[in-house]
């Protein structure tokens, strides 16, 4: 395992929050303190992102924005991630279709990075922002590990932060790969990546009955590569309660149905 690099870690962290703030400057007091910075030690990384033009700082206020060196650096992100680009172009449709908050996701080893936001087109959605994360814990990330390399499952299933049954997430994954999405009931308030019993407990949705209703929490569906990879995944949330199983399935294939799209226009391969 590398090193952990503290400058670093609090560098990401700065560009993280300002990402997910955008529009907004932040002082370094208050850049310090949501990143859990030292006022010394913010002010040395900050000094240096600020003269390499990653980021910006206000001459009268003081305060700090993204610089210009991120616009050519997210410019040269996309040309290399031609689905992030064709991905955000489909998804405003797909939310004004489905009334819903739909977002881009792409995942690290260990997180779900929020990379693109079409809407909000539902007053139920949870409002995410672009450059958001949560842990790529159990349950969350089903679509992405249901075409995952084993290692990655079993690392994936190893990051569970409650007892989960095993069998019943490999299930679920299967479920994933034969439907070509994900599906998962609302919990509530509930924090899921602390509550990785819920996998346990029904998050995910193995059948879906016709007449019966739901409160369908989100459908996701990937985006692979020309290697069958999943490169992104295309995720709808914010429903209204009480959906029948008709529709649920129906919002399920109109995701896929774009997830689809975007693959093709990026030159990738659905999985036989």
């Amino acid at each position: 395992m590398a090193r952990p690099a503290p400058a670093v870690d609090k560098a990401l962290k700065i560009i993280d929050l300002l990402v997910t703030h955008r529009g907004e400057q932040f002082t370094i007091s208050d850049l310090a303190r949501r990143t859990g910075s030292s006022l010394g030690s913010a002010h040395a990384v900050l000094a240096v992102l600020e003269q390499t033009g990653y980021l910006s700082r206000h001459p009268t206020r003081k305060t700090y924005g993204l610089g210009p060196a991120l616009v050519s650096a997210g410019m040269a992100a996309l040309e290399q991630h031609p689905a992030i680009r064709a991905a955000a172009d489909q998804i405003p449709k797909l939310a004004a279709e489905l009334a819903a908050d739909v977002v881009v996701t792409a995942a690290t080893p260990t997180e779900i990075v929020f990379v693109a936001v079409g809407g909000p087109g539902s007053r139920y959605g949870p409002g995410f922002r672009e450059g958001e994360r949560v842990p790529l814990v159990p349950p969350l990330g089903l679509v992405f590990m249901a075409w995952a390399h084993p290692l990655e499952v079993e690392a994936w299933l190893g990051r569970a932060r409650a007892a989960l049954e095993p069998d019943r997430a490999r299930l679920a994954l299967t479920t994933v790969r034969e439907r070509g999405y994900a599906l998962g009931q609302a919990l509530g308030n509930r924090d899921l990546p602390q509550e990785s019993a819920s996998l346990r407990d029904g998050y995910d949705l193995l059948t879906v009955e016709p007449t019966r209703t739901y409160d369908l929490g989100m459908a996701s569906a990937p985006v692979f590569d020309a290697d069958h990879r999943v490169l992104v995944a295309i995720t709808a949330s914010g429903f209204s309660p009480g959906l029948t199983g008709r529709e649920v399935l129906d919002i399920g294939e109109r995701v896929r149905a774009c997830a689809t799209v975007v693959t093709k226009q990026a030159r990738g391969r659905l999985p036989r």
